[in-house]
Order: structure tokens, then C-alpha cells, then sequence
């Protein structure tokens, strides 16, 4: 009896130890390993990537901005956007609507939006005006900064619109500053109507610039073209007359004057 209790002892002492083995070992692979934490299956690919454009409003303009000329900014303009007030042509003032101008300039529309890059630029003594893509912008004069859509074809349109001011058949040189005898190069574009136009030869500063042009034998109303003005002192008084399809008329003392070239 006394070697089968001894038996059955050593018996129960390996279970016991055999057991606890276990135990360590479960507690190892539990909490001893490098185990993983609880947020290690949340990637950096679940977080959205920066596009590093910077979302702004569809009446945001490039003033709003306080940058520096030659800065750029890449903006975000999101969809179902409204058109907004925008003066000049491929260079713009920097007040002008930047989003309603990328529409302006064919990079973005109303519907979609999308994503632009602008380029702070110098001021201009002019803003040209022109229709494109749904969008009808304004003439404006002297503004102290403008702001330009980076693509490849930026240097090549500001370098035209510097050339040739494009302009609107209703715009008159009212807009123009500068001593008598500075010259302006402006654009007409083609199926013009007619204006308000004072003078014969020497026009009232406040006359259509390309209903002058035409009836000073420049071009026509269908084709439109370019056109040089020059501005002149005004003139006690304006006779007006009937050329080329366009009737002008009289009128008294008017300050300022501009020729057609």
C-alpha cells in the first residue's frame, strides 16, 4: 500500500506540474509577445490623402489671399458652384471671382468644379472683357493686382492679352487713363451690335470704342478685329455722321476724346 500511495503521489505531483506549464505558456503567447494593438488594423490608407489644394467659395477672390506677386495658390472649387464678378481676360483683377474665371478660362465648370492653380501677378493699367464657356466678364482700368490660371499656356495668353486688350462692343475708353497721346491696342471680336458713338473722327471719350472702329472703316460689324486708339483733349463740340452702317451723333463740349488709328 504504502508503494501505490507513493505511486499514485508522484502521479498527482506530475499532473500538477505538467499543468502549470500549460498555464505559462498560454500566459506567454497572451501577453508576453509583441502583441498587436487595438487600432493596428487601421492603415494610413483609411485616412483621405492631401490633394494640397486648399477648398474656397465660388465668390472667393485672390485678394482674400494677402499673398505676394508671383505667389501661387491651388485652390478647390467645389461642384454645383454660381458665377460670380470677374473683370479681365485670361489676366484677371485680383477681386475678380477666382472659380467663376477658371470657368471663364475653360480649366473648370459650374457643374463638376475642380481643382486650379493661380499666380499672382502685377497690376494692369487695363482689364480686358470677353464671353467664354457661359461666362460674360467686365472691362475694368487701373487695379493694383491681378492673377493668372498656371498651365502650360499661361505666358502665351498673358503675352496676347497684353498684345490686343479684347473688349466688348458696348465698352467705351472711359476706362482709360493716361496723358493725350497715349495709344491703346484693343480686340473686337466678331458679330458686334450697335452703340452709342459721338463725333466724326474724333470721338467723345465715352463712345463705343468698336462702333467707333467701324465707322472709322476699321472693320465690320460681323467680322470685328483689332483697333488702336489714341487719346485726345476733349473738343468744344462733336458732329456726327453716317459711315460704314453706323449713325453717330452730335454733341456740345465733352472733356476728354479719342481717335481711331
Amino acid at each position: 500500500m504504502s508503494s501505490q500511495r507513493i505511486a499514485l503521489g508522484l502521479l498527482f505531483l506530475l499532473l500538477i506540474i505538467f499543468a502549470g506549464c500549460s498555464r505559462l505558456k498560454g500566459d506567454h503567447s497572451a501577453d508576453g509577445g509583441h502583441a498587436a494593438p487595438a487600432n493596428s488594423n487601421k492603415s494610413s490608407t483609411d485616412v483621405p490623402p492631401s490633394s494640397g489644394a486648399t477648398p474656397t467659395s465660388w465668390q472667393a477672390n485672390a485678394t482674400s489671399l494677402n499673398g505676394k506677386v508671383r505667389q501661387s495658390f491651388t485652390l478647390s472649387c467645389a461642384p454645383g458652384g454660381t458665377a460670380g464678378s470677374v473683370w479681365g481676360s485670361d489676366i484677371y483683377t485680383a477681386d475678380s471671382s477666382i472659380c467663376t474665371a477658371a470657368v471663364h478660362s475653360g480649366l473648370i465648370n459650374f457643374q463638376q468644379g475642380g481643382t486650379v492653380t493661380i499666380e499672382l501677378r502685377e497690376g494692369r493699367p487695363i482689364y480686358g472683357s470677353r464671353e467664354r464657356n457661359g461666362v460674360t466678364t467686365s472691362t475694368y482700368g487701373s487695379y493694383q493686382m491681378s492673377f493668372v490660371f498656371k498651365t502650360p499656356e499661361t505666358e502665351a495668353l498673358v503675352r496676347e492679352a497684353e498684345d490686343q486688350t479684347p473688349v466688348m462692343w458696348n465698352t467705351s475708353a472711359g476706362m482709360l487713363t493716361g496723358e493725350d497721346g497715349k495709344s491703346w491696342k484693343l480686340l473686337c471680336p466678331g458679330n458686334g451690335f450697335t452703340g452709342s458713338v459721338w463725333g466724326t473722327d474724333v470721338y467723345t471719350l465715352d463712345s463705343s470704342i468698336c462702333n467707333a472702329a467701324v465707322h472709322a472703316g476699321k472693320f465690320t460689324l460681323e467680322s470685328g478685329g483689332p483697333v488702336t486708339i489714341e487719346l485726345r483733349p476733349g473738343e468744344s463740340a462733336y458732329k456726327g455722321s453716317s459711315r460704314n452702317g453706323i449713325k453717330t451723333n452730335d454733341y456740345g463740349a465733352y472733356g476728354r476724346s479719342f481717335v481711331v488709328k
